[in-house]
């Protein structure tokens, strides 16, 4: 489910509410997952073939326990970051397998397997890559920088503000086409707001002698920078600002390094505030299942929940039949929530209770 920003957005409240891991998740044991896989059959190499197959279920049941903990939006922009650290190497993430069934069909060679998947691992794994858990939960920004590049500009800026806002800075490819960035405005949140961005960061910077440094071996240089910030799918714009710094340096590249340097932290903190100030968070809700049967049924659980009226909806962690979900619903009250949750359910769900931000259901023995 794609976050949808809007001047009250939603996620940021959950990078500050989202959970650690379980003690133990990531230690979890394996938990079977069973998986189909197919591969090109060849006649004289029957072995082959099936060693072929094998690995394409291990690579399905990796995938799917992947999906559990990422949107689909997510998951094929980071596409090329999950083949090769999880996909290309999903027997890492397989403890054993049994065959179910196997054999030639129609040209392929076709499997069948119950693999016993270590979903804590992989979980463990997504969070070392920023990809699930409290960074992936809060609204997604993209950083352009139009007009001449400023790097010492641009890498001050986005320390500054990610150490200052819940906001995550995303490299999206629309960002670095020279012909975007230097395009009209209405084409770069077009591009954004296919990608998937919540927010666009544009932002200029310049430098300029700011009087004559040879007399005294140094050289002083003013920087002028500016940002707009929009709201990527509504194309508003929320945040227009600009400021100034200096610099000084016994080389004029050296000023003007430091000099954009610094108006790129000064005009970060100072956008991180305004951000802060103007975007209201919605209420997240924690949601604990108890009881669960396996990752199957986590899939099945998980795909019941994305039918409702949320705005946002992530896996937290899966350890040992229970499974923590955080959830902005688009009404904060916690009961309401809990019987919409029931009426959509074809699980056995059972309420166990709902106080202040959480709700918990079991599933009955």
């Amino acid at each position: 489910m794609k976050l949808k920003l809007t001047l009250t957005a939603a996620a940021l409240l959950l990078g500050a509410c989202a959970h650690a891991p379980a003690p133990g998740s990531v230690k979890a044991p394996p938990e079977p997952l069973a998986a189909d896989g197919a591969c090109v059959f060849n006649s004289r190499d029957l072995a082959a073939s099936r060693a072929c197959a094998v690995q394409d279920a291990e690579r399905s049941a990796v995938s799917r326990v992947t999906a559990l903990y990422l949107d689909e939006a997510v998951r094929a922009e980071k596409n090329s970051v999950l083949e090769n650290a999880l996909l290309k190497n999903s027997h890492l993430y397989v403890a054993r397998y049994k065959t179910l069934s196997d054999g030639p069909d129609a040209g392929y060679y076709k499997v069948r397997i119950k693999a016993w998947v270590y979903h804590g691992r992989i979980a463990s794994e997504l969070r070392a890559l920023n990809l699930a858990g409290p960074a992936a939960a809060g609204p997604r920004a993209a950083f352009v920088q139009r007009g001449t590049p400023a790097p010492a500009f641009a890498a001050a800026f986005r320390a500054a503000f990610l150490k200052r806002s819940a906001v995550g800075i995303e490299d999206f490819p629309f960002a670095s086409d020279p012909a975007l960035a230097a395009g009209p405005q209405a084409a770069l949140l077009d591009a954004a707001a296919a990608s998937g961005v919540d927010l666009l960061i544009a932002v200029s910077a310049s430098a300029s002698a700011a009087g004559a440094g040879i007399n005294t071996g140094f050289y002083p240089t003013k920087a002028e920078a500016s940002v707009k910030v929009y709201d990527a799918p509504s194309g508003r714009l929320l945040l227009d600002l600009a400021n100034q710094a200096n610099g000084i340096d016994s080389t004029e590249a050296g000023s003007a390094s430091k000099a954009l340097a610094a108006a790129g932290e000064l005009l970060a903190q100072e956008t991180a505030a305004r951000a802060e100030r103007l975007l209201k968070p919605d209420a997240a809700l924690k949601l604990n299942f108890y009881g669960l049967e396996g990752l199957e049924f986590l899939e099945k659980l998980k795909a019941q929940l994305l039918k409702l009226d949320v705005k946002d909806l992530r896996l937290d962690h899966y350890a040992a039949g229970t499974a923590v979900f955080q959830v902005v619903p688009k009404s904060p009250d916690p009961q309401e929530f809990a019987s919409a949750v029931l009426r959509g359910d074809s699980l056995g769900l059972e309420l166990e209770g709902a106080a202040g931000q959480e709700v918990s259901f079991s599933i009955p023995k």
